[in-house]
């Protein structure tokens, strides 16, 4: 049976490459073509196609907004979303974080700290999310902006300063850390130092995905080796 799986992402970011040049969607609640920038919402798209859309649930919908919810309430709406999932995919992109904004009040932190809580619900307790992170095109096609490779140490930097603080807790967060050094720069040697592992999106469309889903889940199944963060301090 296909894993259901669900996906966090910014819908509006439109700081992605270009996906196609215009999308049949509802305006003024008429189905038409509409020309404008790709959005990560339109990823979500791709992915659908790929894995199937019954065996996706998605997060956030178009202008919902945290601001009028209590944190119990976005926990039991959360509860609808997650609870069936057994893998949660994070579309890491440019601008998938709003700086104006704290981090409780947006949407991708609160269902990754979701995916990641182990929560008694009477008989039928949620347990862990699989958690993986697919790195999207910034709207010049690369991925510079969250990757930098340096082949003369054969290594690649992950700029993790730039995401939400429950993502960055949960990369590299491995208990037993092995490093070598290069150029006076540690380097991580363990195969999977992440708990929360990273894919580029072509690397994942164009392979076989199953591959990369199955890595995030054989890394929760060693969810004990990690420093799990789950709260958003």
């Amino acid at each position: 049976m296909a894993r259901k799986i669900f996906v966090s992402y910014k819908y509006k970011d439109e700081k992605v490459a270009k996906l196609q040049d215009a999308y049949y969607e509802e305006v003024g609640g008429i189905m038409q073509w509409n020309y404008r920038k790709t959005r990560a919402r339109d990823y979500v798209d791709s992915l659908q196609s790929k894995i199937g859309v019954d065996n996706i649930n998605l997060g956030e919908k178009d202008g919902e907004s945290l601001e009028e919810f209590s944190d119990g309430q976005i926990e039991t709406s959360l509860k609808q979303r997650i609870r069936q999932c057994s893998v949660t995919i994070v579309l890491i992109s440019k601008g998938m974080k709003e700086m104006q904004k704290i981090e409780k009040d947006q949407w991708i932190p609160w269902e990754i700290s979701y995916s990641l809580r182990v929560v008694p619900t009477g008989g039928n307790t949620k347990q862990r999310n699989a958690v993986l992170g697919v790195v999207l095109p910034d709207e010049t096609g690369n991925y510079n902006w969250y990757y930098t490779s340096n082949p003369n140490c054969n290594s690649i930097t992950h700029h993790t300063a730039q995401l939400f603080k429950i993502l960055k807790q949960n990369m590299f967060n491995i208990l037993e850390q092995e490093f070598r050094e290069c150029n006076g720069t540690k380097i991580h040697t363990k195969d999977e130092p992440s708990l929360i592992k990273t894919v580029k999106w072509g690397d994942f469309m164009d392979g076989d995905y199953n591959y990369y889903i199955g890595k995030a889940i054989d890394i929760k199944d060693d969810a004990a080796s990690y420093d799990i963060h789950v709260n958003l301090d």
